[in-house]
């Protein structure tokens, strides 16, 4: 006791000897930052104006890339809404959470999340607009969402599927009946860029349809256009409230003291992307800002996780990282540090998403992913990777994991007019599928079988079943339990 009372005194005294910009520099730094997390709801890689695209309108995420960190190699842990939400929250790979793993499950409550480890360090933890979800939470009696209390008290008026909730209002909200005292954590989640859509509403307020670029897995049709406009018109409401968020804190003075986040849980609702573990699936925008704590204008292209962020918020809170988290945090790469963040690969897994298929039947993908390469092993290649043709499923319709709407309504009207896209949006895929992501950027060259890349696939293969074993997948046990996992949203099929 004697000792630890000296080195107060001794550092006591120091302090007293600094210049007053050195003793703010010093208490600024021990000082636990707030957190402003904000998550789109099905928005891809690359679509903001930071990562080149020139039709879409993000200036807010880009004023955060700008005056932060921009990653091109972020990857949910899983493509589909419930597993990835559950997945940031809790640090670690979907398939260890059990029900939480599934779309409509349920995330059990002994797997710590961070809102509830910052809640009892004092947080003001809150949050507006979708959480974690869609789930049944009171299965495992969640007295709220986990993503943090929800405020969602104040709306506006919105175009149709537009939803109604004023995000930022019930952001600044909560800005003013804080305690100041206490540092806070928000989530703000939006539920856009999500299905469905008013079909030609961006062509209605301003896109010109003839400078949209179609990805190529897509037909390049007036469908697929106003499809891809309708999609960034929700894109940019969701920037909009976050650029009303940026704009509150500067207000109040606590921009500099915010470490802002800005993501999305999964890929665009478009055949051949979300639900899947290709790059228009898994990749996702990210950009991060913490005043001048984080030098800004940096690029970083190692790859990184969402599993991620659970463990850089807790050391960022001065918190400790609970050993269950299987992601690892990104401090040494936001603040720098003398021991470099090393990572070639992150690791990616779906298993069922919506019940598409008889008797509650995913389709297990797991998917590495480097700098240049991704290879994805699917474990069941007989069964249908999007959901059954012949099944009505329970959103969806046709192909029950693929989101209805425009450009799935083509495919559906005229499968004879695209053989080969149709194919690759819908069809059956061998067991194993490689792609050269810089040469290949819509995955449409299996090089699965071809020769020349026979030492990269089974480096790959290697490299993502030693990681599955390390994290203990229970597939690589031999178990598959997620397709008796309770489905919340419908019927299940028996």
């Amino acid at each position: 006791m004697r000792s630890q009372i000296l080195i107060y005194i001794l550092a006591a005294i120091a302090i007293s000897c600094m210049s007053c910009a050195e003793r703010e520099a010093t208490q600024a730094k021990f000082h636990p930052p707030n957190f402003l997390f904000c998550i789109a709801d099905d928005w891809s890689f690359p679509h903001a104006g930071m990562y080149g695209d020139s039709v879409v309108q993000t200036p807010n995420f880009d004023r955060i890339a700008r005056e932060g960190i921009l990653f091109t190699r972020a990857y949910t842990a899983a493509p589909s809404c419930s597993p990835s939400r559950a997945s940031i929250l809790t640090g670690q790979d979907m398939y260890r959470l059990e029900a939480g793993g599934c779309l409509f499950g349920t995330l059990p409550r002994r797997f710590p999340v961070y809102t509830h480890l910052l809640e009892r360090s004092g947080y003001l933890v809150a949050s507006t607009g979708k959480g974690y979800g869609p789930a049944d939470l009171s299965l495992e009696g969640y007295e709220h969402d986990p993503a943090g209390l929800p405020l969602q008290e104040k709306s506006m008026e919105v175009a149709r599927y537009v939803r109604s909730t004023d995000y930022a209002a019930n952001f600044i909200d909560f800005l003013d009946a804080r305690d100041t005292a206490r540092p806070f954590c928000f989530w703000y989640g939006a539920a856009e860029p999500h299905r469905p859509y008013d079909y030609g509403i961006g062509a209605k307020n301003g896109y010109d349809l003839a400078e949209i670029k179609v990805p190529e897995f897509l037909p390049d049709t007036d469908s697929s256009r106003n499809d891809v406009a309708d999609y960034y018109y929700e894109v940019e409401w969701f920037d909009n409230h976050l650029g009303k968020m940026i704009a509150a804190l500067e207000r109040i003075g606590e921009l500099e003291h915010t470490v802002i986040i800005v993501t999305s849980d999964n890929g665009m609702p478009f055949p051949r992307a979300k639900a899947n573990l290709y790059n228009y699936g898994a990749r996702m925008p990210l950009a991060i800002r913490w005043g001048n704590r984080i030098n800004p204008g940096q690029l970083i292209e190692i790859p990184v996780s969402h599993i991620d962020f659970a463990p850089t918020i807790i050391e960022l809170a001065g918190q400790q990282i609970p050993e269950e988290m299987t992601g690892e945090s990104l401090v040494p790469l936001l603040l720098g540090s003398t021991k470099p963040f090393v990572r070639q690969f992150v690791v990616t897994a779906l298993e069922r998403h919506t019940l598409a298929r008889p008797d509650n039947k995913g389709y297990p993908m797991r998917g590495i992913h480097t700098r240049d390469y991704s290879y994805i092993h699917n474990f069941e290649p007989n069964r249908w990777p999007q959901g059954d043709p012949d099944i009505d499923a329970w959103p969806q319709g046709f192909y029950g994991d693929v989101d209805d709407g425009a450009s799935k309504s083509q495919f559906e009207d005229n499968p004879e007019r695209w053989p080969n896209l149709y194919q690759a949006s819908f069809g059956k895929r061998p067991a194993e599928e490689l792609f050269h992501d810089s040469q290949d950027a819509f995955q449409l060259n299996n090089l699965a079988d071809n020769p020349e890349y026979e030492e990269i696939k089974k480096e790959l293969k290697e490299n993502l079943f030693d990681y599955l074993r390390k994290t203990k997948d229970p597939r690589q046990e031999g178990l598959s339990p997620w397709d008796d996992y309770h489905f919340s949203g419908g019927n299940e099929w028996h």
